[in-house]
């Protein structure tokens, strides 16, 4: 049906399908707050004013907010299935989000894309995707890491024209775009050919290199840590997506930004880091947005955040992200605006979008429970001999960010009492026996060791452990299970969670894999891990993009050098 034949629904000729009486709509066109009827029909806002439904929801003293549009996550960072994914949000206001699958890319490339949209399509969350512009992080040619696939900027061309599509995932590569290089170009030139947005990650870069990186037509980045790195990005016309989860923690720091300024180039994101349990606890982008309003935020410019500003960034505004003529009917009663308590969510329209609680899984992925190809992991794989003390480098855990710091100490190998300890990543994709060795401080661990198959955005094999034997073995146990988590003291598995899709999403129910989650982090802690999200700031200790070291299969990496760099002195 077209709009046309809604005329004169719109005109109150004829009832509407369903009508929002007397809501007390939060307008994010204007910036108000007035009691109005919504009238809804064929799954569109057919008009806000007087109406007349075939049926009627009382919405008195309630507030009608637009679904929420989350504007940059990795659902694969969840550990559920799509449709998991889906339950999980929904219900709590978010009908919309923008993700980067660049984590199942590296594991499975253009196909496992494919695969993320098509189960996306069975479920009432709205998925549109970037295309990844980093499969690797890194430029190839570098030789810092190995990832399970490779996406060039022909793929890009193809992954565009894919209906859900639409534009340039993150362009985490800023250093190639400054130095010109060649492939990280010609996908950006790709992308404006088709009027793409295009998405950036610029971890602390400022000044006349932060031009040229906007120069090249990278227009948002969510890597900000403070307000004066987020002013200058606004100033230079970026959106800011402001970035608070359950590791990397930015709100505090940046909301004194969107209390002083014209917000419309604001946004307020997740990045997927929501751990299962601070999602099921406090929430998804309901939190964010409430966590905004209790840093001072105006409540109707906090919603605008995440929705309107993000719908008119991607160009998704003739269709979601406000509550006005002719838009898609995703619309959240809420019974407290500024605590965001959800009474109702509504998806095109219905009230009834809930898909049937059945835990069958519908997908089979490509490489489905096969993507851990390791050679059995011997403790002597770890060693590292320092016959004597020396000066090494050791990564440095900052709290509440991603970036590491270098902190250079005379050590001669593991010394639980400082905190230094062991970290390992094994290239699991192409049999090629890589495995990198350093040191790690700030992870806590008293005993045993904790192994991993998320480890941004190669997802190679991450593991941290007090000694080379526990590592071996959680290393080993890990690809018995088809990837995942495993916890093991002694060689003793402690906790685990398969995750047989990419060694990064779960087969099973939402339910199942929060209370999976809870038992690994009950289980960690019991061993010395006091981290607040443990597995997620595990699982950035391998990502060579955001300063200062980190590791992959190739070995330590300084990543302001772009290169590797050795352990010791």
């Amino acid at each position: 049906m077209t709009t046309k034949n809604l005329i004169d629904i719109a005109l109150g000729k004829q009832k509407a399908d369903l009508v929002l009486k007397n809501a007390n709509l939060v307008n994010v066109c204007s910036g108000e707050i007035y009691e109005t009827d919504i009238a809804i029909a064929r799954g569109l806002i057919v008009g806000l004013g007087k109406y007349t439904g075939i049926k009627e929801i009382d919405a008195q003293d309630k507030y009608a907010v637009p679904g929420l549009v989350d504007g940059h996550t990795h659902i694969e960072m969840s550990m559920l299935s799509v449709r998991e994914f889906a339950k999980a949000v929904v219900p709590r206001g978010t009908t919309a989000v923008v993700a980067d699958p660049h984590e199942i890319a590296n594991v499975l490339g253009v196909e496992g894309i494919k695969a993320l949209l098509a189960e996306a399509r069975t479920t009432p969350l709205k998925v549109f995707c970037m295309a990844p512009s980093c499969v690797p992080s890194t430029d190839p040619a570098l030789g810092l890491e190995t990832s399970g696939a490779q996406i060039d900027h022909k793929e890009i061309k193809e992954l565009l024209q894919l209906e859900g599509v639409i534009g340039l995932g993150e362009v985490m590569n800023f250093v190639g775009v400054i130095a010109k290089e060649e492939e990280v170009w010609q996908k950006i030139e790709v992308a404006k050919a088709f009027k793409a947005t295009i998405d950036g990650h610029a971890p602390l870069l400022r000044g006349k290199e932060l031009n040229a990186y906007v120069l090249s037509g990278v227009g948002s980045d969510h890597e900000s840590v403070s307000y004066e790195e987020a002013l200058e990005k606004l100033r230079l016309g970026m959106r800011v997506m402001v970035r608070e989860g359950s590791a990397a923690k930015n709100l505090s720091e940046i909301a004194p930004l969107l209390k002083s300024v014209d917000t419309r180039n604001c946004m307020l994101v997740t990045d997927g880091d929501r751990t299962l349990r601070d999602l099921e606890e406090e929430g998804y982008l309901d939190f964010v947005l409430r966590r905004a309003i209790e840093e001072g935020v105006d409540p109707v410019k906090a919603v605008q955040t995440c929705t309107i500003n993000t719908a008119r960034w991607f160009k998704l505004d003739d269709r979601i992200g406000s509550i006005s003529p002719g838009k898609c009917a995703d619309v959240v009663l809420l019974k407290n605006l500024e605590k965001f308590e959800v009474e109702t969510v509504i998806v095109d329209g219905k009230t009834d979008w809930a898909p049937h609680a059945d835990n069958a899984y519908a997908y089979e992925y490509p490489q489905y429970g096969e993507s851990i190809r390791i050679k059995r992991i011997k403790a002597d794989d770890f060693a590292m001999t320092l016959e004597e003390a020396k000066k090494v480098r050791i990564i440095g855990l900052i709290e509440d960010e991603l970036l590491t710091e270098e902190i250079i100490e005379e050590i001669s190998g593991i010394d639980t009492v400082r905190d230094i300890l062991k970290i390992g990543v094994v290239e699991r994709h192409q049999h090629s026996g890589n495995i990198g060795v350093g040191f790690v401080k700030g992870f806590g661990l008293k005993s045993g060791a904790v192994a991993s198959s998320i480890a941004h955005d190669s997802h190679n094999v991450v593991v941290i452990g007090t000694n080379e034997a526990d590592m071996a073995f959680a290393c080993n146990r890990l690809k018995e299970i088809g990837g995942g988590i495993v916890v093991c003291d002694g060689n003793e598995v402690k906790s685990e969670l398969a995750l047989p899709i990419a060694g990064l999403m779960s087969d099973k129910a939402f339910d199942y894999v929060a209370q999976k989650q809870r038992e690994l982090e009950e289980a960690i802690s019991e061993m010395g891990c006091k981290l607040q999200a443990p597995f997620i700031t595990l699982s950035f200790l391998a990502l060579p993009v955001i300063p200062k070291l980190k590791i992959t299969d190739k070995g330590l990496v300084d990543v302001e050098r772009r290169e590797i760099v050795d352990v010791v002195v």
